[in-house]
């Protein structure tokens, strides 16, 4: 091979060597760093990385009072988000909720702590439908809230803040994410965690509360 084919050959392996490389970076900045595949993965490296502020929305909770979500900025708070016609995913993450509120009354100190469930589907869960919700998971006296946004524009702000995605499923519910999210007294959406991983949650609530009595 001359030295003319020589060349061409190797400006074309450093070509390809300059696209894979390009590439990686690509998936290296996509991923945050190889830790986030999948688009829920990447809303929770986003979030830890850069806490976001809860929007000072209105909700009425189960027994019809309204109010204002910045209010309880002082408090820890873990939301979920959940809609009554769910049929799965949405009493798991119910069970999740009560359980989590009634440990976390039992400990001095933390029977602060907000452990809420938003619904998704505020036209079509009144504040007896999410009553019904509660009875239904054997929760009636826990300390677990439940609360529906007063009006469409407060969801939009709400989801939008927290990076949840609720699309419908073409059968009257939602797909959508499932998940534990912890704000801490700041306002500020700091973790999220797995709808069943009640132990982090406990723990992450532990962690902030000390840090506010610090």
């Amino acid at each position: 091979m001359g030295p003319s084919r020589q060349l061409v050959g190797l400006g074309a392996a450093l070509v390809t060597l300059g696209c894979v490389l390009a590439a990686a970076v690509v998936v290296w900045r996509l991923t945050a760093g190889l830790s986030a595949f999948t688009s829920e993965s990447w809303r929770r490296a986003a979030v830890a990385a850069a806490p976001r502020p809860v929007p000072a929305i209105t909700l009425q909770d189960e027994s019809g009072r309204l109010l204002r979500l910045d209010t309880l900025c002082g408090h820890v708070m873990v939301l979920d988000f959940v809609y009554t016609r769910c049929p799965t995913v949405c009493k798991a993450l119910g069970a999740s909720s009560s359980q989590l509120a009634q440990r976390l009354s039992r400990i001095d100190g933390l029977r602060d702590v907000v452990v809420m469930s938003v619904s998704l589907d505020p036209q079509r869960d009144p504040p007896e439908r999410l009553q019904a919700f509660k009875r239904a998971m054997e929760a009636a006296i826990s300390p677990w809230r439940l609360a529906r946004p007063v009006d469409l524009e407060g969801r939009r702000r709400l989801l939008d803040a927290f990076g949840v995605v609720a699309i419908p499923d073409g059968m009257g519910g939602y797909d959508h994410n499932a998940a534990l999210h912890i704000v801490d007294q700041r306002c500020r959406l700091v973790r999220i965690l797995d709808a069943d991983n009640v132990r982090d949650a406990e723990l992450e609530a532990r962690r902030l509360a000390a840090q506010r009595g610090a």
